[in-house]
């Protein structure tokens, strides 16, 4: 994964909990982009999870677990190395954006 060029587009800050909030990257080499790539912060130790979807009980409402909405992935990698590198390479584009952003003068 790290061989793959991501680039953040966009970021949109939501603290809640663990979460800091949603990206927008692009996988160049793919020509794909993914939205709502979520941010999370604890301990020090940041990572990047895929969009994932409420889970649904069969009367189609959220299922809540110690007042939780629980999620499920629809987009998961083959192993747990490519899942942490694409989270290394997502919070490291973050960095470099965030970097940009705060290098550029603001509009006159």
């Amino acid at each position: 994964m790290s061989k793959i060029e991501i680039e953040v587009l966009e970021f949109r800050p939501l603290q809640r909990n663990t979460l800091q909030g949603f990206a927008t990257i692009r996988i160049g080499a793919l020509r794909l982009r993914i939205r709502d790539v979520a941010i999370h912060e604890s301990h020090a130790k940041r990572w990047a999870q895929l969009p994932a979807k409420p889970m649904l009980d069969s009367n189609r409402q959220a299922v809540v677990k110690d007042n939780k909405v629980q999620y499920s992935p629809f987009l998961l990698f083959d192993t747990q190395a490519v899942t942490e590198a694409f989270s290394t390479s997502v919070i490291r584009a973050l960095d470099a954006f965030e970097a940009k952003a705060n290098t550029e003068p603001l509009p006159a």
